[in-house]
């Protein structure tokens, strides 16, 4: 009976330390804040004056949501950023998965920069192209 008992305080301690791990993963569990409209950039110039077109639609990744909701409220300084930074582009740069990479990571440093600038809190992750569309 007493070797039971202790299998069973065991076996409920097992229960209880792992719920409190599970639960604690949750709270860190990364958030995400898509920018619904999609970015959309005429190459007219940059292509010759042949009719090439960008359009990407981006999200923001971060454990904290303070910088996600911040996102909401400086919305229309990230788009305006983005906006800029993809028309600077050219297809010959962004058709490459290396130009694509680097547009990416300095979508990331202007976002974060933003966040920096505006809330004093960088805790911004990932920018994500989630629709990466040329022609």
């Amino acid at each position: 009976m007493k070797n039971l008992l202790q299998a069973l305080m065991i076996t409920l301690l097992s229960f209880t330390s792992f719920a409190s791990y599970a639960a604690g993963d949750q709270s860190t569990k990364p958030l995400y804040y898509v920018i619904e409209e999609p970015f959309t950039i005429n190459f007219l110039r940059q292509s010759e004056e042949k009719a090439r077109y960008l359009q990407i639609k981006v999200a923001l990744k971060s454990n904290d949501p303070a910088i996600l909701n911040s996102a909401d409220s400086n919305l229309p300084m990230i788009q305006d950023s983005l906006r800029i930074l993809f028309a600077e582009q050219n297809m010959n740069t962004v058709k490459s998965i290396e130009g694509r990479s680097r547009l990416q990571q300095e979508a990331y440093e202007r976002i974060k920069a933003i966040f920096e600038e505006e809330t004093g809190n960088s805790n911004l992750e990932a920018v994500y192209f989630t629709t990466f569309l040329w022609q």
